[in-house]
């Protein structure tokens, strides 16, 4: 993790960092049903890219 995120983190209170990760998860799962189902390989792949930074920040939620 850089130090600019965990500095981040560090401020964040700890009720506010769980409703975060809850907020980051629901995204995450939303992500992989709207993945399952596009046809189009362009959009497919972006959705694949904001899945990998999503899960990125869940692991940051997770580390703090």
């Amino acid at each position: 993790m850089n130090d600019a995120m965990q500095h981040i983190l560090d401020r964040v209170e700890s009720e506010d960092l769980a409703l975060l990760k809850e907020l980051l998860e629901s995204e995450r799962d939303r992500l992989l049903v709207e993945i399952r189902h596009t046809d189009h390989r362009d959009y497919r792949d972006r959705l694949r890219l904001r899945l990998t930074a999503v899960e990125r920040l869940i692991d940051h939620c997770r580390q703090s």
